[in-house]
């Protein structure tokens, strides 16, 4: 450690109220938890500084090396902006409590953003010799937790939008033109299964040169073998028995192709039904919350509305989060305090997700739960029309999606038996393994491309089978992307959550709802 890490931090005149607001972040915050179980919570948060930004006020950019402090937000709202881009929606504004600026000194890097003040800003401001000085406590396990950041980030980034998979397609798009796909390379199945066919033309290749060395056969190399030569005459039936494979194979092999296709796009259609039934929900709030004599919002149904945006946002993020592997982190206590930390969830949403029986439901359909009660709760408080048509139709749309999202589960679950998908492999690597002897008793010195051909079609096409079988890459089978970015979904869903609110914000025409 330098002199600056072991010194002892600065400290600061702090109220009750102040220190027990730094006290409440830090302690729910995933960076600081093993400062807390060290028992120096309280001499941390005198070391925090008091500081004010005015609306306007760049507070770190891209790149900065010379800041060197962190900051919890007390009051106002940040904007972030990335290569020039302002992030959207929740993702690029911080508010309190989130804290800014703590990855850089925890990773030693120089910034990945820049924050701006939204509005006026008052935060708590800790420098880096102090952070660098409680977070080499003997409890504190910084690799781990550098670990744990760093994957719960690469999540958020791509929830975001600051990483992408095919530059904000749900899939990868493709060209029509011949040559266009014919140079194309990454993320298709000759990336996949090129070193399958290479290898099966390595083995018909080494098999060749062995005959030739050890039977000394009387025809050249270039022609068709002689069918009479002994060790030819006992390929021929070898290779019928090839071409009756064949068939079957290739038979159970589109068949399974086609089956796992079929379960590929019954996933796709389910997620885009759960953002339907989102959409429908935010329409019928939107379309009968309260409004005034001149058609606008109260301050009231405004603020319905944002909170129906705001729980539907969550439950479509945990959604994924409980069906994907690489979005499990968010519903972690730790992916939460994380999220807490970047201003995505407020604390009453972190304690409400985090405690006990919160838990044992799953952070979706806790969710889902805050919707159906908030629009109740606006009915009985006549923000919403208390009328049971609305209720009926908001019951079933809740429901719906309840069923409908439960559903991907059945689907990933029975995707296909175990027994299927053995019995396919295990037919398409034996008609492979026999390909290069069979083949060489009607080809010769042409059976090895065409034992590579072969093998890149038919270790192809179940590759494929595979990839479709895993519409969510849980089982990282493929080494490039291929499947729907989960991340677009989440960020459609995201519009959609304050579509209907901006859509029915003014009205052409006078309004006679009922208070």
């Amino acid at each position: 450690l330098d002199s600056n890490d072991r010194a002892q931090p600065i400290r600061f005149e702090r109220t009750e109220e102040e220190c027990a607001y730094i006290e409440s972040v830090l302690r729910t915050n995933v960076l600081f938890q093993d400062v807390v179980r060290q028992g120096t919570l309280i001499d941390l948060a005198t070391a925090f500084d008091r500081v004010e930004y005015k609306k306007g006020d760049v507070i770190f950019s891209q790149g900065d090396t010379d800041k060197d402090f962190m900051l919890i937000l007390e009051e106002g709202e940040c904007k972030i902006t990335i290569d020039g881009e302002e992030i959207e929606g929740m993702y690029g504004t911080m508010r309190p409590p989130a804290m800014v600026g703590e990855l850089a000194l925890l990773m030693d890097k120089d910034r990945a953003a820049t924050v701006t003040a939204k509005t006026n800003v008052v935060a708590f401001r800790l420098d880096r010799a102090s952070f660098k000085y409680f977070m080499k406590g003997p409890l504190v396990k910084a690799d781990d937790i550098k670990t744990d950041i760093k994957k719960i980030d690469q999540v958020i980034d791509q929830v975001s939008g600051v990483k992408t998979r095919y530059g904000g397609d749900i899939i990868r798009q493709f060209k029509p033109s011949r040559r266009w796909l014919w140079g194309t390379w990454h993320g298709t199945i000759l990336q996949q299964s090129w070193k399958a066919a290479a290898a099966s033309m390595l083995v018909s290749t080494c098999f060749i040169a062995a005959l030739r060395f050890f039977c000394r056969p009387t025809w050249a190399p270039g022609q068709i073998p002689d069918p009479t030569f002994p060790v030819i005459s006992r390929l021929i039936p070898l290779a019928k028995l090839w071409h009756y494979l064949m068939t079957i194979t290739t038979f159970i092999l589109t068949f399974f192709l086609s089956q796992a296709y079929t379960l590929w796009r019954n996933m796709y259609d389910t997620t885009r039904k759960i953002q339907g039934r989102l959409n429908d929900i935010g329409l019928l709030i939107a379309s009968t919350v309260e409004r005034d004599d001149k058609g606008k919002y109260t301050a009231r149904g405004e603020a319905l509305l944002d909170d129906i945006g705001n729980y539907s946002r969550l439950f479509h993020l945990f959604c994924f989060a409980n069906i994907s592997k690489k979005f499990q982190v968010l519903s972690t206590k730790r992916g939460m305090s994380r999220m807490l930390s970047r201003g995505i969830i407020s604390r009453q949403e972190y304690n409400a997700l985090t405690c006990p029986s919160s838990t044992n439901g799953g952070p979706h359909n806790v969710c889902l739960t805050w919707i159906l009660i908030k629009c109740l709760t606006a009915m009985k408080d006549k923000t919403l029309p208390n009328d049971h048509a609305l209720r009926d139709m908001l019951f079933h749309k809740l429901c719906d999606l309840r069923g409908t999202f439960a559903g991907i589960s059945d689907q990933l679950n029975g995707r296909i038996p175990l027994a299927y998908a053995h019995f396919v492999q295990v037919l398409v690597d034996s008609f492979m393994l026999i390909a290069p002897f069979a083949l060489y008793s009607e080809l010769g010195l042409w059976s090895i491309p065409a034992v590579g051909l072969l093998t890149l079609f038919y270790t192809g096409l179940l590759d494929l089978a595979k990839i479709l079988l895993d519409p969510l890459d849980n089982d990282e089978f493929y080494e490039a992307f291929v499947n729907v970015d989960i991340g677009v979904l989440i960020r459609e869903g995201n519009t959609g959550s304050t579509r209907w609110k901006y859509s029915a914000e003014m009205l052409p025409f006078a309004t006679n709802f009922e208070s």
